[in-house]
């Protein structure tokens, strides 16, 4: 396995319910990526905005951890560690 450090802002389809938001796809570099697992998701209230953090897998096994800033509701990809 090999993991990279991305630091990319990145287009997220996503379900709200209840009060908590589910990753279910998010566009890279013009390819679609459907979340096949949530494996983590926690909270930084750190700062003046929560930022929440979701591990994911996608369907091909890449494990990437998403970030939704709560100020502005943009969405970065921070890494991924690649399967194989």
């Amino acid at each position: 396995m090999r993991s990279e450090a991305l630091d990319e802002a990145v287009s997220v389809r996503a379900d709200f319910h209840g009060g908590r938001v589910t990753p279910v796809a998010f566009r890279r570099r013009g390819r679609e990526h459907r979340v096949a697992r949530v494996n983590a998701r926690w909270v930084d209230r750190a700062g003046k905005h929560p930022h929440f953090y979701f591990s994911i897998t996608d369907e091909n096994g890449d494990v990437y951890q998403l970030q939704l800033q709560g100020g502005d509701l943009l969405w970065w990809l921070d890494t991924v560690t690649l399967e194989g």
